[in-house]
C-alpha cells in the first residue's frame, strides 16, 4: 500500500495508506481504496491537496 497526505483547507492534514486514491467527477469527491474495497469518500469542498507520498523518502 502506498502512504496519501491529504491536506484540508482549515490546514489540518493526515496521512493515509491505501492501494489508491482516484477522484470521482460525478459524485465530487476522492475515493480511498484499500483491500479491492472502499475504505473512505473525501469530499473535495473540503480539500487542498491529495499527494502520493514516495516510499523511498519516508524515513523512521
Amino acid at each position: 500500500m502506498a502512504r496519501y497526505t491529504i491536506n484540508y483547507l482549515n490546514g489540518d492534514s493526515e496521512t493515509i495508506e491505501a492501494d489508491g486514491v482516484e477522484y470521482d467527477p460525478d459524485a465530487r469527491d476522492y475515493t480511498v481504496v484499500g483491500g479491492q474495497q472502499v475504505v473512505a469518500l473525501v469530499p473535495t469542498a473540503n480539500v487542498q491537496s491529495v499527494r502520493r507520498q514516495d516510499d523511498k523518502a519516508v524515513t523512521n
